[in-house]
């Protein structure tokens, strides 16, 4: 009878949970699900238009490297870049359309890799620096590929491309710098409550 249980149940399957999405459990996925809920909804609420780009990536990152830092394993941010672009169309948050989640969904992808060459250190300032500044980077470089793509205008590059690459920069630094705290702060304190 006991061997045909374990023939029945393939292994590592024991528990679905433990491997929903990417090898992340049931119970990270709702996490990373509520961090890019997050994302999207702080996008919405906190949009000023001040003409200053770049300046939503100090929560936008900050928000998404949090996640990642929380729960580092590998493809969290793909899933809060999905669920924050998905709810981006749904907020109507770009020009874009259907095509606005690409602005969410490659900030996460890379996030997963540079997080990975980086060992998931993203406690550390400097790591937090040097990862909110190119993940904010990836997001003007997407947007201007699909502006291209769609022919729309960009106001922001009316400034300059150095400009806007430079504030890009400095408020997606600015959001890993805040990310890299708070995950050193919050990070013994979930831990336990976080295992799986």
């Amino acid at each position: 009878m006991e061997e045909l249980k374990s023939r029945e149940i393939p292994t590592g399957m024991e528990n679905p949970a433990d491997s929903f999405i990417f090898n992340i459990g049931l119970a990270d996925v709702i996490r990373l699900t509520m961090f890019g809920t997050l994302i999207s909804v702080s996008r919405f609420v906190f949009q000023m238009p001040i003409g200053v780009p770049g300046h939503t990536s100090v929560y936008w990152m900050g928000l998404l490297m949090l996640g990642k830092g929380l729960i580092p394993k590998f493809g969290a941010g793909t899933i809060m870049g999905i669920v924050s672009g998905i709810l981006a169309i749904v907020f109507g948050l770009g020009k874009e359309g259907p095509l606005m989640a690409f602005k969410c969904i490659i900030p996460g992808v890379l996030l997963d890799i540079l997080a990975f060459l980086f060992f998931n250190k993203l406690e550390s300032i400097w790591v937090g620096v040097i990862i909110g500044a190119l993940i904010s980077w990836s997001k003007l470089l997407t947007s201007i590929v699909l502006g291209i793509i769609l022919d729309i205008p960009m106001v922001f590059l009316a400034m300059g491309f150095g400009y806007a690459t430079l504030l890009h920069v400095v408020f997606g630094a600015a959001g890993g710098v805040l990310a890299a705290v708070l995950i050193k702060r919050l990070k013994p304190r979930l831990s336990a409550s976080w295992q799986n």
